[in-house]
């Protein structure tokens, strides 16, 4: 495939219109080095003792952390193919919204995840992609995860702009992650589940190459230590070797194995996530 035929697609839609389309796109020409976007973005809800109370509780991350995993992926998944209108894409919606529901969830905690996903996933393919990030995509992603964002729940719409979302997040980073001992359970469960994904003879690199790109104020608070100057550089280079490889043509198929693997009867979207009973009377 012509590596930069995606990218030309992208230029010629509308962010407006078109944010879903250009969003999935941007995924498939970065999928190799967006593993790191699932570490950040998971370790920012672990730093948080508000959210990882919850998490902690529901003892899905720490004991079913494959089929959290594989959910949230074909939740998300099924919202960015077919969007929000009747279908799938809304069914998924109202599964996810009907979990946090169930949850006491802060309104601020709705927004800095919201504005997480695109911020890391936009600054990961810019800081290691091997082309730049246009500005379709960045008002795409934008615009999807506020979509999402209030789809899955939220009260609050996501901040306006990527610099509005970039100062809420920080603000938010330096005034609410801090350590508790779920912190370091969750991260724990959720690395060691994450690099069985790979070939067995990179796993024993692949963790502190991952940690090593994540925000300082987000691995205090998980009980881990900062990396030193050096190990960040190296990590830099390597996720730069692996970004500058361009597009791969089988990621759909790993989700695939993945799913099999956690759902091998099948599944759907009615039996993905979490189904707290209510209090008894």
């Amino acid at each position: 495939m012509d590596r930069f035929a995606r990218v030309r697609r992208i230029e010629a839609l509308d962010p407006e219109t078109d944010h879903r389309e250009i969003t999935t796109l941007f995924y498939e020409d970065f999928a190799t080095i967006m593993l790191l976007q699932a570490v950040t973005g998971n370790l920012m809800t672990f730093a948080v003792p508000r959210m990882s109370r919850i998490l902690s509780a529901t003892g899905q991350f720490e004991h079913h952390t494959a089929k959290r995993f594989i959910d949230t992926t074909l939740l998300t998944g099924a919202v960015l193919e077919h969007g929000l209108e009747p279908g799938p894409g809304r069914e998924a919606a109202r599964r996810v919204n009907a979990m946090h529901r169930s949850y006491d969830i802060h309104p601020d905690d709705f927004v800095a995840v919201g504005c997480d996903i695109p911020l890391m996933s936009l600054e990961i393919a810019g800081r290691f992609g091997w082309r730049p990030v246009t500005e379709n995509e960045r008002e795409a992603l934008r615009l999807h995860y506020s979509h999402e964002a209030r789809a899955f729940g939220s009260h609050r719409p996501l901040p306006p702009s990527l610099s509005a979302m970039r100062e809420f997040w920080e603000h938010y980073l330096d005034t609410q992650t801090a350590y508790e001992p779920q912190n370091r359970r969750l991260t724990d469960a959720f690395m060691n589940y994450l690099v069985t994904l790979l070939p067995r003879p990179l796993r024993p690199m692949i963790r502190p190459i991952l940690l090593a790109q994540v925000d300082p104020r987000v691995l205090r608070a998980c009980g881990l230590r900062s990396p030193s100057a050096t190990r960040r550089r190296l990590s830099g280079a390597v996720m730069g070797t692996v970004g500058r490889a361009g597009p791969q043509e089988n990621t759909s198929q790993v989700i695939e194995r993945l799913t099999s693997a956690v759902y091998p009867h099948g599944w759907t979207v009615a039996t993905l996530g979490t189904h707290p009973k209510p209090p008894s009377m």
